[in-house]
Parts: structure tokens; C-alpha cells; sequence
């Protein structure tokens, strides 16, 4: 929960994956987080300038759409830039960590996600001063 408002964080979920898409969606909703599922990849920097979620759990590989340029674009819009981002990709090669983090990502999750460990690193991550503002 956000300290000053006291309100539910809110977490945007972005992946091609319809089964992942919902397993993370469940796990943040048990935790107590506002879970906000973008099933279309080519349409996340807009949905998420619209909606400024708390942190953002972005794909990394998701067909034609690749999850670093969309990190790049939000990263590069004053709107946006603040907002952290977790990607989770089923790679766990050295390369895609680094790109991934070179992008703009705060964190590296590779799949399959265990939930207890993404819902820790999210509160680690929005209990950053500078996370969401």
C-alpha cells in the first residue's frame, strides 16, 4: 500500500501470454496490489501514460513487440519515466539481463515466475523513495 494515501499499489502487467498474464495477475491481487493487465504489447505506451501505474512487469520478448524498446519509450517520456520496471522474459541469459537493465528495468525475473519471490521484489522496489513519483 502507498504510505501516504493509503491506498493499493498499482502494478500493470505486460505479456502475450495469456496464462502468465493471468498467474501474475492472481498472485498481485492476493497480495493486495491493483493488478492492470495490458494484453495488447503494441498498445503499452499509451495505455501505461494514461494510466501511470505504481511499477510496470513488462515481457521482454513478445512476438513482434520487444519489451526494451517499449522500456526505452517509457523511460524517455517525462510522463512515464519514473515508473519503475520488473522484466520477466524466459531467458536467463547474461545478455538479455544486462540489455533488459541497460533499458531501464529496476529488476530481472527470468520465467517461470514464482510469485512469493515477484511480490517480494515489488515491495522491495515501491519502497524505493524514488519509485512511482
Amino acid at each position: 500500500m502507498s504510505p501516504a494515501a493509503g491506498k493499493p499499489r498499482r502494478v500493470a502487467i505486460v505479456d502475450d501470454d495469456d496464462l502468465t498474464r493471468e498467474t501474475v495477475r492472481l498472485s498481485l491481487e492476493h497480495a493486495g496490489f491493483v493488478a492492470r493487465v495490458i494484453e495488447d504489447p503494441a498498445n503499452t505506451v499509451e495505455a501505461l501514460r494514461a494510466d501511470k501505474p505504481d511499477l510496470v512487469v513488462l515481457d521482454m520478448y513478445m512476438g513482434a513487440v520487444d519489451g526494451r524498446e517499449i522500456a526505452r519509450k517509457l523511460k524517455a517520456d517525462p510522463a512515464t519515466a519514473k515508473i519503475p520496471i520488473v522484466f520477466f522474459t524466459g531467458s536467463n541469459e547474461a545478455v538479455d539481463v544486462v540489455t533488459g537493465l541497460d533499458a531501464g528495468a529496476v529488476d530481472y525475473i527470468a520465467k517461470p515466475i514464482d510469485g512469493e519471490i515477484l511480490i517480494a521484489k515489488i515491495r522491495r522496489i515501491l519502497k524505493m523513495p524514488q519509485a512511482g513519483k
